[in-house]
């Protein structure tokens, strides 16, 4: 018997009914999707996680090149190899059969998984050349992986290492060029995401996830590879001569503060790093301070002049003996009695006495002035790791003994860097440019520094080259070039003991050439010369600073011009 139809508004009830019903259920499962999406729970996100993998692409590590382009440091790609223990199948087939392959005896391989046995990575070898590893993949033994990394090359060899610096095993830099501007030669990593299956495989790849990688920018230096080879051969020439357990030179233009050369000895092989001590790698151009001598002194003198407080033929009592005894009873010694010396004689001669009564003329505030105002106590700002300040004590803890020592290079340390940018100073006309490392589109950010009227840096080029043809410097004396420049001779003062140590000696000379427009300045410092061969700063480093200064201006197109060079009697 059939059922009478449901009337029409029961169906309209029931159908209104079922749409509520399921529309509450989608808006459910959407809310949940929702929920799941912003915040899953841990559990389910961490078994998400699962699925999905993300693959870094590193990015190049940048070159380092000289002021004209030279490549200075490089970056490739190598292969390490690397055994996962837990996943060795046969510990003695393994190291037998990858031992023959990278040259490695079985017994050390062995030795060196079972030493790491609870680890997963066990560092096999460090770089696989192309025929090795093409043999191990086609082996495809259990256990033995593979990692690409960034190799970091230096063509040169040792050259300006110590100021390039060198990487780390993530080939981040650790020291020198390669630290200083590390976040530049870096980049930024980039990354590819993707959705895998149960087994693994790439699911549903998409352009979108893609972020490429940024390759790091090229850093160029203001170093010149042939000044820096021509520095560093003359450098290790008169080390070696004279038995110096270290030494420094730096060649400066000192129109625009470029570094053209930063040289140490004995020099330091990035490659090396892991086997080097910090003796060996650290640039002692920037690092170490010493007392200098008497390549302070024409600073001292220069603002004295400067500052009209003594005149060129004003006359000081240097004393016939070489001993002279101050107002408080100090007693300063020459090396050799001058009598009555001018003031021009004074810096050619390079007497104590002379200086230490110009010191007491300028006073603390002018002296303090002048310290300050060549660049003493302050970071050149080089933008190198470990760069020192120097050493400035200060004015108010000046005394008598002061105001007569730093005249003379005492009571005051610096850097090699700091003196020889104190010196382009003098040879900039007074103006002490700002120290440049690296070149750079611009350059609003530089900083030059005042130090002297210009006719006052003029008169004071003029003395310190009759240091140079007749005075202690003679030995720097060109047939090419006209230089000029100071030399000093250093006591190492005694970090314990106080007072000097005996017999150690740091012999400099600093000089720029030619004459009338400079165009490099250079300061060569040997530490602790054998003083049986020779630790006068005009004997042990005028030399190499007049070979240095002679090849450098040839090999920068500047025309020698014949010099009278005469022999002298110091």
């Amino acid at each position: 018997m059939r059922k009478p139809p449901l009337p029409a508004q029961r169906v309209l009830t029931v159908s209104t009914f079922l749409m509520v019903i399921l529309s509450i259920g989608l808006l459910a499962q959407f809310g949940r999707v929702v929920q799941l999406k912003l915040a899953p729970p841990k559990q389910l996100a961490t078994h998400a996680g699962r699925h999905h993998s993300r693959i870094a692409y590193h990015a190049r590590r940048s070159d380092i090149v000289d002021r004209r382009g030279r490549l200075l440091a490089s970056s490739q790609l190598a292969t390490r190899l690397f055994a996962d223990p837990s996943l060795i199948e046969n510990l003695p087939i393994f190291c037998q059969v990858v031992g023959d392959l990278i040259n490695v005896a079985p017994s050390t391989l062995k030795a060196a998984i079972q030493k790491r046995i609870d680890r997963r990575y066990v560092a096999l070898a460090h770089e696989l050349d192309k025929s090795a590893l093409g043999q191990l993949k086609d082996l495809k033994l259990r256990g033995l992986g593979t990692q690409r990394w960034v190799k970091r090359l230096y063509p040169h060899g040792p050259r300006a290492g110590q100021l390039l610096g060198s990487v780390g095993f993530d080939a981040s830099g650790l020291e020198g060029v390669e630290f200083a501007f590390n976040r530049d030669l870096v980049g930024r990593t980039g990354s590819l995401t993707y959705t895998r299956d149960v087994r693994g495989r790439p699911l549903n790849l998409q352009y979108e996830s893609y972020d490429p990688p940024s390759d790091g920018a090229e850093i160029r230096l203001t170093i010149d590879l042939v000044i820096q080879s021509i520095a560093e051969e003359q450098l290790a020439i008169s080390c070696k001569t004279f038995d110096a357990p270290h030494g420094q030179l730096v060649v400066m233009n000192p129109r625009n503060g470029h570094v053209l050369a930063m040289a140490n000895y004995p020099p330091f092989d990035p490659k090396t790093l892991g086997k080097s001590t910090p003796k060996q790698w650290r640039n002692r151009c920037i690092t170490d301070v010493f007392e200098p001598g008497s390549t302070f002194k024409p600073f001292v003198w220069a603002k004295a002049i400067d500052l009209n407080v003594i005149q060129p033929e004003q006359l000081f009592d240097c004393t016939d003996s070489g001993i002279w005894r101050s107002s408080k009873g100090r007693r300063i010694r020459d090396v050799r009695g001058h009598g009555k010396l001018t003031g021009e004689q004074v810096l050619i001669k390079s007497s104590n006495i002379g200086m230490a009564q110009i010191g007491l003329l300028l006073g603390p505030d002018r002296l303090y002035h002048a310290v300050e105002t060549f660049g003493m106590g302050q970071s050149t700002a080089s933008s190198l790791p470990g760069e020192s300040a120097g050493m400035v004590n200060p004015k108010r803890q000046w005394n008598h003994y002061s105001l007569t020592s730093i005249p003379m290079g005492q009571e005051i340390a610096a850097t090699p860097l700091q003196l020889v940018r104190a010196f382009s100073g003098i040879a900039n006309d007074g103006i002490m440019p700002a120290t440049v490392i690296r070149i750079r589109q611009s350059t609003d950010d530089l900083i030059y520094q005042h130090t002297l009227n210009p006719a006052t840096a003029k008169q004071v080029r003029q003395v310190l080259r009759r240091v140079v043809q007749e005075g202690t410097g003679w030995r720097a004396n060109s047939k090419h070039y006209p230089i000029f420049g100071k030399t000093g001779t250093a006591q190492i003062a005694d970090p314990e003991g106080g007072g000097y140590m005996e017999d150690k000696y740091i012999s400099s000379f600093i000089a720029g050439s030619p004459l009338e427009i400079p165009q490099i300045v250079v300061g060569c410092f040997v530490h602790r010369p054998d003083k049986q061969k020779g630790y006068y700063g005009g004997t042990v480093a005028a030399p190499v600073v007049r070979r240095v200064i002679e090849k450098t201006l040839m090999y920068l197109g500047y025309p020698p011009q014949e010099q009278h060079v005469l022999a002298s009697t110091n």
